[in-house]
Order: C-alpha cells, then sequence, then structure tokens
C-alpha cells in the first residue's frame, strides 16, 4: 500500500464480514456532518474521489442526493445527514453486478469514524471486486478526503 501523510491514514481496514460483504473503516478528523457533505456534494467528491494519484481527476461529477436520485454509478436508496447514506453501485468491470453499499457515520471525539459496508450478489464478485485493488483504491481516496474535510474544516 501507498504510504501517506495523510492524518488517521492508519486507522483505514479492511474486513469481510459475510461471503458477500467488504467493509471499509476510517477515521477522519472532522465532525460527521462535515465529512457527510464532502462525501454527497459534487465539489468536494471531484476533489477527492478516485484520485489515484497524478492522471486521475473526475471532470464531472452530477450527485442528484434524494432517495431515488442518481450518481454515476448508481441509485441514492435512504438518505440519513449526518448518521447514513445508503446507495446502489455497479463497479465497470462488473456492470450486471449491483452492489449496495451502506455508509454509517459515527462521532467520536470530534472526530468521525466511517464504516462502509458493501454488499455483493455473490461470493465470486465479491472476490473479483476485492481482487481488482479497490481496498488500495479507497485507501488513497480516503486520505484525499481527510484533505478535503481538514480544509473544510479550516
Amino acid at each position: 500500500m501507498v504510504v501517506s501523510r495523510a492524518g488517521n491514514s492508519d486507522t483505514f481496514a479492511v474486513s469481510t464480514p459475510s461471503d458477500v460483504e467488504v467493509a471499509l473503516t476510517r477515521l477522519f478528523d472532522a465532525p460527521r456532518a462535515l465529512v457527510f457533505e464532502a462525501m454527497t456534494t459534487p465539489e468536494h467528491i471531484r476533489r477527492w474521489w478516485g484520485c489515484l494519484g497524478e492522471g486521475y481527476s473526475v471532470p464531472v461529477c452530477e450527485v442528484d442526493l434524494r432517495v431515488g436520485g442518481k450518481w454515476r454509478y448508481g441509485e441514492y436508496r435512504e438518505i440519513a445527514p449526518p448518521d447514513r447514506l445508503v446507495f446502489t453501485e455497479i463497479f465497470a468491470p462488473f456492470p450486471d453486478a449491483e452492489s449496495v453499499v451502506t455508509t454509517v457515520f459515527t462521532e467520536e471525539q470530534g472526530k468521525t469514524r466511517i464504516t462502509v459496508t458493501a454488499r455483493y450478489p455473490s461470493v465470486e464478485v465479491r472476490d473479483m471486486v476485492l481482487q481488482s485493488g479497490m481496498a488500495r483504491g479507497a485507501a488513497i481516496s480516503y486520505d484525499r478526503l481527510e484533505d478535503v474535510v481538514r480544509a473544510l474544516a479550516g
């Protein structure tokens, strides 16, 4: 994994709580409302999501943040700021394998821990996603998200 200078980078963890799930956790130096905002507002998403290094960018980011609203890879199912966000996601290499992603935002002494659980249609799809480098990409993206929330917090 890439060595990062981002604060809390060492709090990132990946687990497989079931045969069809991947769970990611990470602590951020910001209150839940700010982390929720950074994870759901297009102008902020462009600064962290998928920005894995030189040459990566998100030039277009459209988010219709409402139940039933769409974003590039899926549809929102539940929005309860700043506690919980649930959406579907299609991973481009597996267009017929929709996952359901649940993010829970937990306040911890002025910081926020996110727990992201992705539920896949089968163990095979879950394993393909893990083998794609998803964990490494998420770790890098969450480091960028840490940078964004720190900047927003001032």
